[in-house]
């Protein structure tokens, strides 16, 4: 794992990113906890990746990645399609900047911003998490009963064990 220091030729801002260089010359960002983004600079692409499962949210945020890029000119929006890998979302980006910045730079700079401004939500997401499954595993006193503490009943909600006595005249039971 490299942490490399990008810097924003615009406003001077520099960024510490956790990126890995695979043996192929591409580089890894495997920050954010639903996706890894993998940028193979032979050919202008990046590509998202889901990490475990494809589902709606990860759909969701490869789009919502898309579209960041996009917002700020890295990659143009005809140039985002779907990957040849299962759940894959690419894009290819200009291989010279007009202003003569790195576009390997750009895109890496955009999306180490895209993960730090995420980060907020996805500490929200996991503290939520963790605070059901504390629920449902450990909950709070006054939120359990002990057994015998309920009175049992002969019959307890509105549809009979047995069925209806009186049923239609297709048999039909509810």
């Amino acid at each position: 794992m490299l942490v490399v220091r990008i810097k924003d030729k615009d406003t001077g801002v520099e960024k510490d990113v956790q990126i890995s260089k695979t043996l192929g010359g591409d580089y890894l960002m495997k920050e954010h906890p639903e996706v890894n983004i993998v940028i193979i600079p032979s050919k202008q692409k990046f590509i998202v990746l889901p990490k475990d499962r494809q589902n709606q949210y990860v759909y969701n945020l490869q789009e919502k990645i898309m579209k960041f890029m996009a917002d700020r000119g890295v990659i143009s929006h005809d140039a985002i399609s779907g990957g040849n890998i299962f759940g894959a979302i690419q894009a290819t980006y200009p291989q010279q900047a007009p202003g003569g910045e790195d576009p390997l730079q750009v895109v890496i700079y955009n999306l180490a911003d895209f993960i730090e401004q995420e980060r907020p939500s996805i500490a929200y997401a996991k503290a939520y998490e963790d605070e059901m499954e504390k629920q449902l595993l450990a909950p709070d006193v006054e939120a359990t009963t002990e057994l015998g503490e309920v009175p049992q009943e002969p019959f307890k909600g509105s549809i009979p064990k047995y069925g209806f006595p009186t049923r239609g005249v297709y048999r039909y039971n509810y």
